[in-house]
């Protein structure tokens, strides 16, 4: 949810931030399975009702969403933060999921797969440990993270066909960056790169980051973002 994102509020220096979340996410209540399709028209009203010049950044699976609105021509530039656009890169993701498996996480896995309730949802993905972040705190962000099991479960296959944007954003003009930790060991920053230049976007990769990378190198992204957009 945007509760991850808060790291970033160091850019209200220079933004007008607002942060959107889903039903399911961020304690909010989950009211039952919605499409891609509808989920994306719902957040682009949104956008919509914002006025003035707008710029959508989404990480991971919200850098679809981010994307969706950019292509719909709602936002003037667009951020995407280690979203895994192809299918080659999520297939690498689950190699690398494999070789990174500790005891804790196939431990949380296993409470995972047998209740698939919020709780084990929320300890599993905590586990993840450097597949996920460099900053040790990370694990205690996620714990925190209020993020109903059956949203994920409901909507966990959509980003397998969602590959289609990347030609849709190469064809749209205008600002479009993705950021990528160095040391992301979920979703490979070379695997990422090929993303990006399929989608025509400006490529940065941040030092010292894993897959949230908003997280573990919050001003190393936030002063990029400034010095890009500003210019």
């Amino acid at each position: 949810s945007s509760l991850t994102l808060r790291s970033l509020d160091i850019l209200s220096r220079s933004f007008n931030l607002s942060y959107m979340d889903f039903h399911g996410t961020n304690g909010n209540p989950y009211t039952g399975k919605k499409t891609f399709e509808e989920l994306a028209a719902e957040l682009n009203q949104e956008i919509q009702n914002i006025s003035g010049v707008k710029f959508v950044l989404g990480h991971s699976y919200g850098g679809f969403f981010a994307a969706k609105a950019f292509v719909a021509g709602i936002a003037d530039a667009l951020i995407c933060v280690a979203t895994p656009f192809s299918t080659n890169t999520l297939s690498n993701a689950g190699r690398n999921y494999q070789a990174h498996m500790t005891e804790t996480l196939a431990e949380a896995e296993s409470q995972w797969s047998n209740n698939q309730d919020d709780n084990s949802f929320a300890k599993w993905v905590s586990e993840y440990g450097s597949l996920y972040f460099r900053n040790p705190e990370g694990k205690a962000l996620l714990l925190n993270d209020k993020v109903s099991a059956q949203f994920f479960l409901d909507n966990r296959s959509d980003a397998l066909s969602l590959e289609y944007l990347l030609t849709s954003l190469a064809q749209k003009n205008g600002k479009k960056i993705f950021i990528s930790g160095n040391d992301d060991k979920l979703l490979l920053s070379e695997n990422l790169k090929k993303d990006a230049g399929l989608g025509k976007f400006e490529f940065y990769e941040i030092q010292d980051a894993s897959h949230f990378v908003t997280f573990d190198q919050a001003e190393s992204v936030a002063s990029l973002i400034e010095e890009k957009l500003f210019n």
